[in-house]
């Protein structure tokens, strides 16, 4: 389309990787989720999952002034997490995110949770940890199979809004750019492995099966 010819083509400095480029689009992607989410500052904000796409949105909601938890049930991950900036890292599988985010919130709840992991229970979840009025915002329950159940009341009367966010968006583009160019945001911390092209098998099996130190995989031609 030729709008995105002219407004979202962008030259790469010549400091800049390549593989740093890519994280262009997808930081695009994360900007978007965290504005339409209203995260601000000195909120107290729930990133679940902290694969790449979750510790993008992890960091961008730093840098928008909140307080901000990540947990995931990897260990590796919680630690890059922390690394990264994460005020506080949690293991959901412990059962008391719940509890932890009402002590440092008196009683209220995270005024923001953005789920980062394809669970059919995360939205569930994501509705008990948020505060009455507070924002769920689904960002990978994106298979049009999935179905999702949820208390009623959690809408209808606690007010808590579920939103989704999934593309990139054209007037976002220069700032993902600045973001991943200025290297505010160190998008090369995310990369945990890199294939050939002869090995591309293998590295959608590991993108799509992650363990413990897997983050960001690239294929490099």
């Amino acid at each position: 389309m030729p709008w995105v010819a002219q407004r979202g083509m962008l030259a790469i400095p010549n400091e800049i990787s390549f593989e740093e480029a890519t994280f262009i689009e997808p930081v695009n992607t994360c900007i978007k989720a965290v504005e339409k989410a209203r995260v601000s500052t000195g909120e107290t904000v729930l990133v679940m999952g902290q694969g790449p796409i979750g510790l993008l949105l992890m960091m961008l909601s730093k840098l928008a002034g909140a307080f901000v938890i990540g947990s995931d049930p990897m260990p590796e991950r919680r630690a890059k997490s922390l690394s990264l900036g994460a005020d506080l890292a949690l293991d959901p599988r412990e059962g008391r995110i719940a509890d932890e985010i009402r002590t440092r919130t008196e009683g209220r709840g995270a005024d923001a949770v953005l789920v980062a992991v394809p669970l059919q229970a995360a939205l569930t979840d994501a509705l008990a940890i948020a505060r009455p009025g507070g924002r769920i915002l689904l960002f990978a329950q994106n298979d049009p199979e999935m179905r999702i159940e949820f208390p009623a009341a959690a809408v209808g009367v606690a007010e808590k809004e579920i939103l989704g966010s999934y593309s990139a968006a054209v007037d976002r583009q220069e700032e993902a750019a600045r973001l991943v160019f200025s290297r505010q945001l160190p998008v090369r911390e995310l990369v945990s492995h890199r294939f050939s092209l002869e090995d591309m098998n293998r590295a959608l099996e590991l993108a799509a099966h992650p363990v413990g130190d897997s983050l960001k995989v690239v294929i490099q031609p």
